[in-house]
């Protein structure tokens, strides 16, 4: 099931924030949206997950136009930089918040759930921390049950801001090994927000570069470093 973003644009006052841009998401792909600050790269991804409305433009996801569809009618996962857990609920209960609230027609059993939320703790690697709460995890392990969450519902579509941000260097290295790998085993195609070419280099099949609201290049990482459209892309891949 493909995402398509087409010709998007926003605009904040008089400012054009992004100006035609399209952007393809196959079954499964991991796509980085890096650039610098101001290049429009949040707007995107708040319009993708109908945080934010475009001025012109479609989203279409497996062939249904989405343009109009509110964001929790989605199905999408999204994962912030801020964690945004829920300070009073347990481990367990963050990553099994999204499917507790489902409606009661698509909603798992409690067992279902229950099994759901073990598995994901696995997956993660926490499964002694079930009972824990946030205020006693590190920030990685914090980032670990923020992306099990937004999993847990089996999205159709995962979307991270800047997920690593607020980590330190050591930690946000080995964490981006287990957060491919999760996304690898989910089998869900993902869209995340960097400004840091190391983190889309790793972890992406694919990069769109972003530069003044456009996508000036959207490509491999292997074909972006050895052909770089611009000079723009060659400096922030260099």
């Amino acid at each position: 099931m493909s995402f398509q973003a087409q010709q998007i644009h926003r605009a904040f006052g008089g400012t054009q924030v992004l100006e035609g841009v399209s952007l393809t998401v196959e079954p499964g792909e991991f796509v980085a949206l890096l650039g610098p600050s101001g290049s429009g790269k949040t707007t995107l991804l708040n319009i993708i997950a109908g945080l934010s409305i475009a001025d012109a433009g479609r989203l279409v996801f497996d062939g249904e136009d989405i343009t109009d569809l509110p964001a929790g009618k989605r199905h999408f996962g999204m994962v912030f930089q801020n964690y945004a857990l829920f300070k009073h609920m347990t481990v367990a209960q963050n990553i099994s918040f999204g499917l507790r609230m489902l409606p009661r027609s698509t909603r798992p059993s409690r067992r279902e759930i229950a099994d759901r939320t073990r598995a994901y703790l696995e997956m993660i690697e926490l499964p002694d921390l079930a009972d824990r709460y946030p205020a006693q995890l590190s920030g990685g392990q914090k980032q670990r049950v923020a992306m099990a969450r937004a999993l847990a519902i089996r999205p159709r579509l995962l979307l991270m801001d800047e997920p690593f941000s607020a980590l330190d260097a050591q930690v946000r290295q080995s964490l981006r090994g287990s957060v491919r790998a999760l996304q690898k085993q989910v089998g869900v195609g993902t869209v995340m927000v960097t400004h840091d070419r190391a983190e889309a280099l790793d972890l992406a099949d694919k990069i769109a570069v972003m530069d003044h609201g456009r996508i000036v290049q959207f490509d491999t990482p292997e074909n972006l470093r050895a052909n770089p459209a611009t000079d723009s892309v060659r400096a922030l891949l260099a």
